[in-house]
């Protein structure tokens, strides 16, 4: 099968590897053959060569998680060959013509779904309900969020949808500023969450400190001492953005003269949020589809993520063409 493979940092090159063999993989598994798939920020470190603890070159297809495609092998009940599904691969191994995936970490779409890829977006929205079911009770509350590529959007989007009072966007990049505020953000600020920091300290009585803040852009530890010092008194930090070093810096006193609340998310169980995002994805798929902005070959992937990494030609969710190696 064709494949992709990160033999260095910010270099892939294209293999023919041997096809996964699902009788040797185990029981409740599916062979997927994908039609699409989409790039996590959580992806960009194994591209860019920041993971400083991973050797390369990777393992073939790595590092992608956000798939859709067509079931052509199962040993799960669950499953027919056939079925149109998000996926998530063991390994990340999406970069391929097939993969296998756990059947708990698989959800079935209408197969009209697959003509465009949109349905990507149901594995990254079920970590952000998960994240929010996480927080309780968020009707009335006023909610920060740090951070708005596509997880911070989708925050936004869900906040207003859970009934948030007040939800605050907040991102260096104006575009992605203005997309929050169709998605739902009652606010945004266009600044770096450390620039909203000072001006907060210069004007205490200007800045309305928030009960909860999400810090949704990991890869470093700056933001996350951000949040704890922007939210309220008592108020509650949601760590969401993955980390990218095995220790952070935690600014510990201003969390413990805080009394806050730090709240860390990852990993849902997936056969119980990818229905829940797949049937919110259904409901309000006209909504959501705008954050996909851009649809390129998977001969092109490089060049998806360096767009991706510099944050440059107003991406914001990039959709890989499967069939057009």
């Amino acid at each position: 099968m064709k494949a992709l493979h990160i033999i260095k940092p910010r270099y892939f090159t294209q293999v023919q590897a041997i096809a996964p063999n699902l009788k040797t993989a185990g029981a409740e598994r599916i062979l997927v053959q994908p039609n699409w798939v989409s790039m996590c920020g959580s992806d960009i470190p194994f591209f860019s060569g920041s993971k400083r603890h991973k050797t390369y070159p990777l393992p073939v297809g790595t590092p992608i998680h956000e798939c859709v495609g067509r079931v052509v092998e199962s040993t799960s009940n669950l499953f027919q060959p056939g079925d149109h599904v998000v996926a998530i691969p063991e390994g990340d191994q999406g970069l391929s013509e097939f993969f296998i995936a756990q059947a708990a970490k698989a959800v079935k779409v209408p197969a009209d779904m697959n003509d465009n890829g949109a349905s990507c977006l149901i594995q990254p929205l079920s970590t952000v309900i998960n994240a929010v079911d996480r927080l309780g009770t968020i009707d009335g509350k006023s909610v920060a969020v740090i951070g708005l590529g596509s997880i911070g959007l989708l925050f936004c989007w869900l906040l207003k949808k859970r009934g948030a009072a007040r939800v605050v966007g907040i991102d260096p990049l104006k575009q992605r500023c203005q997309v929050a505020e169709r998605l739902g953000a009652t606010e945004v600020i266009p600044m770096r969450s450390l620039e909203v920091l000072h001006e907060a300290r210069r004007n205490p009585q200007g800045w309305d400190a928030p009960d909860i803040c999400i810090e949704a852009v990991g890869h470093q530890m700056d933001t996350l001492n951000d949040c704890l010092a922007l939210v309220r008194q008592q108020g509650t930090v949601l760590a969401f953005g993955v980390p990218d070093q095995p220790v952070y810096a935690i600014e510990y006193e201003t969390f413990f003269r805080k009394n806050a609340h730090l709240v860390a998310c990852v990993t849902p169980n997936w056969s119980e949020y990818l229905v829940k995002a797949r049937d919110a994805f259904l409901a309000t798929r006209e909504e959501l589809e705008p954050l996909i902005t851009h649809r390129l070959p998977i001969r092109e992937a490089r060049k998806a993520f360096m767009l991706y990494e510099r944050h440059e030609d107003g991406i914001i969710k990039a959709l890989l063409d499967m069939s057009d190696w």
